[in-house]
């Protein structure tokens, strides 16, 4: 019987050995009962709710999120620091919307051979606000949902609660605490992720997430229309008495005061169709800005599946793209990225010196997999919504930029938990090798990182990405003409 056999018969829940089979796993010393895998969704939801209130507080001073992996989190604090170097003032409100206050867990999920990928979501009016001297404050209010990516191991035991002493001051603390670097004497640490975490998030425009009902938005939508309804509604009074008085009369201050009310009266109904109007053009803009990237992206997951799960399947395309986001915004938000440990791209200049706040879209496209020797590349489109900070005033617009990243493939991975202390090779410094290539204390340069993605190439794509959709489509439109004149008989096909 084949390995792949064994593994496959050991997973499965409600397993019935035979007697054969029971001698292979006695012999190879694997369990014979059945395998039951743990319930771990209430702690991925715990861990969703968790980030959503901790990134309310996530540009306060010495705030962390802790319910991010370290990459999600280490961009928020690079984002903390963009900010208050430029003399920002900023704050960011989430307030419950009215019809889904609790959101919802789980909607997709995706698995492979190690992780379990799924999304939850919150509803939520959603207020950004920038601000600072000599500057037209910038201000951005809408009802949105907000898109978690959690990823889980699918087995392996939770050593965030077990006790570590640490190697250099001896002092005792949980794997959990550990995960900043020791708060006694400040030894770092290389650790596997202490998952569930999440990985990325992003946000879009939805209704549900308004604060208000459907009747107070009506009110509020028809109040707001009452200096533009009452003068107009006077005007066509006026107008209609003095044209055709004959059939409605002289026109009289009571006539004016009357049709002046009667604005009043009837402004919840034209409240009501503004703010359906207001829907359609929201839902407009997402439509505009999304069909770029719809038709960029196409079959982008399953082509990374069917590629990668021939050469190294250790990533969902959603655990990948997950972490893409991540490294791009570190390489976004340091100002010194020739010391981060996992980009090997040239210099950008100045790309990316002013961006204060960067989104993911929730689109990423995968262009091409390429294999040489023992390592992958991967090159695709990744669309994030990008704010920037150009002195003056603050704007906000879709932006797209190609990725190129590559990993070894001979370096598997393994959900299995481990944990050492970081220590300079030249001077015996413990440090967040992590965050710096080099030693802050020698200024010795790291072992490079050998069993996770690195970005080698990030370039601003422009509007490139829809270049092959349009000819595709201006070609079906030429077919689809030239067939209709052939059918007219103007020209023979």
């Amino acid at each position: 019987m084949s390995d792949d056999n064994l593994n496959q018969n050991q997973d499965q829940s409600q397993s019935i050995w035979t007697e054969e089979q029971l001698r292979v796993l006695e012999a190879a010393g694997l369990p014979t009962e059945p395998v039951v895998e743990e319930d771990r969704k209430p702690t991925r939801d715990a861990v969703a709710a968790a980030f959503r209130e901790e990134l309310k507080h996530a540009n306060e001073p010495g705030a962390k999120v802790m319910s991010a992996d370290r990459e999600l989190r280490y961009c928020l604090e690079l984002q903390q620091k963009r900010i208050a170097n430029r003399s920002l003032n900023y704050s960011e409100e989430m307030v419950p919307g009215a019809y889904f206050k609790e959101g919802l867990d789980n909607i997709r999920s995706w698995q492979d051979g190690q992780y379990e990928t799924s999304w939850s979501v919150g509803f939520i009016e959603h207020t950004k606000t920038f601000d600072r001297p000599n500057m037209k404050p910038y201000k951005h209010k809408e009802p949105q949902a907000i898109y978690e990516t959690v990823v889980d191991v699918r087995s392996g035991e939770d050593v965030s609660s077990d006790t570590y002493c640490c190697p250099n001051c001896g002092s005792v603390s949980t794997i959990k605490e550990l995960q900043e670097g020791c708060s006694h004497c400040g030894t770092a640490f290389k650790m596997s992720e202490l998952y569930p975490k999440v990985t990325n998030y992003f946000y879009t425009y939805d209704p549900s997430g308004r604060r208000d009902p459907i009747w107070k938005l009506a009110i509020k939508f028809g109040l707001y229309s009452l200096p533009v309804m009452m003068p107009l509604m006077v005007g066509v009074a006026w107008y209609q008495r003095h044209t055709m008085p004959e059939i409605y009369g002289s026109f009289t201050p009571k006539i004016a005061i009357m049709y002046a009310l009667g604005s009043i009266l009837v402004s919840p109904l034209i409240g009501y169709f503004i703010w359906m109007f207001s829907i359609f053009f929201a839902a407009g803009r997402q439509i505009s800005t999304g069909t770029g990237p719809a038709l960029s992206v196409g079959k982008s997951r399953k082509r990374y599946e069917e590629k990668m799960s021939k050469i190294i399947p250790s990533y969902t395309f959603e655990t990948f793209s997950s972490r893409i986001t991540s490294l791009f915004k570190l390489v976004a938000f340091s100002d010194d990225r020739a010391s981060l440990p996992f980009y090997e791209g040239g210099n950008i200049g100045e790309e990316f010196d002013n961006v204060i706040d960067c989104s993911f879209s929730g689109w990423m496209s995968c262009n091409k997999i390429k294999q040489e020797g023992n390592y992958v590349y991967v090159t695709g489109n990744l669309f994030v919504d990008v704010t920037r900070d150009l002195g003056d005033h603050i704007k906000s617009q879709r932006e797209v930029y190609r990725i190129k990243a590559g990993r070894r493939t001979d370096v598997p991975t393994t959900s299995n938990f481990s944990i050492a202390k970081i220590q300079c090779r030249t001077c015996g410094a413990s440090f967040n090798s992590f965050k710096t290539r080099n030693c802050p204390y020698c200024g010795s340069a790291s072992e490079p990182a050998s069993d996770d993605w690195v970005i080698y190439e990030v370039k601003n794509a422009g509007q490139t990405y829809m270049l092959k959709p349009l000819l595709i489509v201006l070609a079906v439109l030429v077919l689809v003409v030239i067939g209709g004149l052939a059918n007219l008989g103007i020209i023979k096909a």
